[in-house]
């Protein structure tokens, strides 16, 4: 059986999230996935941006709550200084003003950690690919 993801093709996802198990969770879906290849993983704002950096992902995988700041201070930072990086914030908060908060900060999706494995990289695709991704 082949394969249409050569290793070249694989998208390059970073999970910033303030939780160990969530972002161990994160990295076992989306690394069973031949299309995607989870290349780091940070806990805060200040690590995430830092390996946004240095990594240049295709993709940040960005949680809203995070110790030292928030993700949307993350995702400005992050888009400022990786200007090819796109941002899908994935969260458990379903508030409308926090959806505003995260496109006024240049997210270009939002979902919540409801979503399923399935949808959850479709997402992924969809953002990578220029489509806004916001959960209803």
């Amino acid at each position: 059986m082949t394969t249409d993801a050569s290793p070249a093709a694989r998208l390059r996802i970073l999970v910033v999230d303030d939780s160990e198990v969530v972002r161990a969770g994160l990295k076992a879906l989306l690394g069973a996935e031949a299309s995607l290849d989870v290349v780091g993983e940070a806990g805060t704002v200040a690590t995430g941006v830092a390996a946004a950096i240095a990594l240049k992902p295709d993709l940040v995988l960005l949680d809203i709550r995070l110790p030292d700041g928030t993700g949307f201070d993350a995702c400005r930072q992050i888009l400022a200084r990786v200007s090819d990086a796109r941002v899908l914030i994935l969260t458990s908060v379903a508030e409308e003003t926090m959806m505003d908060d995260a496109i006024r900060a240049g997210a270009h999706g939002y979902l919540l950690k409801e979503v399923n494995g399935r949808a959850l990289v479709q997402a992924i695709h969809d953002v990578v690919g220029g489509k806004s991704i916001l959960d209803p």
